[in-house]
């Protein structure tokens, strides 16, 4: 077992910190997840929809019972994305059953229950997600209350740099150097495994990217060359230093300035990279010219929905909650507050 440990982001926030120390995750109730998709349910059709609520489990070690349970292949089960183990998270699962109705009784388990069942017409794929919503309890915060209240309401106003969180590269950051051994010495790797690392070494180089533009207060106003990302959307536009509106929209939240996941594309982007940025990827440069498939883009700073907050326990601990579009971390907006532990057990292999 790893000891408890501060969130250990490399990456710089906006902003000095407002909170010398908290702990979150002290217990599994203190961090509440719960996903909403990005469409309605059919009420008919081949995949049968499970809404499921774990405890200190998995996603995929969720989806490895309930395979079991079925009799059907792991792969026929689909999500729209991994949550967090340790804490209580709500989820859909669809489960590829043509023809086939649900055993009478329900799968029980003491580590995630099947809340309801729906049926659909189509898979549950990756990103089908409209947002998730987080219920954390902060406890033991050290800090000015009155700073920590105005750093939140900054924060409902305007964002939090949209990092990705550590969780995205593993142990110790060991997904780092597996995709180094993926691109550049072209070690094999489970398909499974690869787009892990994959995703990994892309989010590394949007970080660098993120914090650079944070050293040079940038990363809320456009430079030339930037895409622009529409407020909850896939629709990026490129910068366009005429758009007389583009401010205002920028101040309203409507739009954001994003960052590259690089691809096999990179170098050939215009305007080229700047030999600051690439200064600041040095440290993985060589697998630059290995990575497959387009560039993509990601705003740089997220907006959390209906952010509210209130203090319990003779002001000691700080309840907080919050939406996210799918995609951006609830550690990073913790990160933006200052020194927060993740009391929960860290398991190298936790299933």
């Amino acid at each position: 077992m790893q000891s408890n440990s501060e969130i250990s982001f490399p990456w710089k926030p906006s902003q000095s910190p407002v909170i010398a120390a908290a702990k979150y995750k002290s217990s599994p109730e203190d961090f509440i997840v719960e996903e909403e998709l990005s469409f309605e349910l059919s009420g008919d059709g081949e995949h049968e929809f499970l809404w499921v609520e774990k405890r200190n489990a998995n996603t995929q070690w969720v989806i490895k019972h309930i395979a079991q349970w079925l009799g059907v292949r792991e792969r026929d089960i689909g999500h729209a994305g991994l949550k967090d183990k340790h804490g209580v998270t709500r989820q859909w699962l669809s489960v590829y059953l043509p023809g086939k109705a649900l055993p009478e009784t329900l799968l029980t388990h003491d580590d995630f229950a099947i809340l309801k069942t729906v049926r659909h017409n189509k898979k549950l794929k990756i990103g089908s997600i409209r947002e998730n919503r987080f219920t954390l309890i902060l406890r033991a915060v050290k800090g000015e209350k009155e700073d920590i209240e105005q750093r939140l309401q900054k924060i409902a106003q305007t964002g939090f740099p949209n990092y990705f969180g550590e969780q995205r590269f593993g142990f110790a950051m060991n997904n780092l150097s597996k995709a180094r051994a993926m691109l550049v010495q072209k070690r094999r790797f489970k398909k499974s495994q690869q787009s892990i690392y994959l995703s990994a070494i892309r989010s590394w180089f949007f970080n660098q990217f993120l914090a650079s533009r944070i050293s040079s207060e940038h990363w809320q106003r456009p430079m030339t060359g930037d895409r622009i990302n529409l407020n909850s959307t896939r629709s990026f536009f490129v910068y366009d230093a005429e758009d007389e509106d583009l401010s205002g929209r920028l101040l309203a939240g409507d739009v954001h300035v994003a960052g590259p996941l690089p691809g096999k594309d990179i170098f050939s982007l215009q305007p080229p990279l700047s030999d600051d940025l690439l200064k600041t990827w040095e440290e993985y440069a060589d697998c630059l010219e290995f990575l497959p498939g387009k560039t993509d883009f990601r705003s740089l700073r997220v907006i959390p929905g209906n952010l509210s907050w209130q203090w319990m326990n003779s002001d000691d601990d700080l309840e907080l909650s919050f939406a996210l579009s799918s995609g951006s971390y609830a550690t990073a907006l913790l990160h933006e507050l200052g020194s927060v532990e993740d009391a929960a057990p860290k398991h190298r292999n936790a299933g």
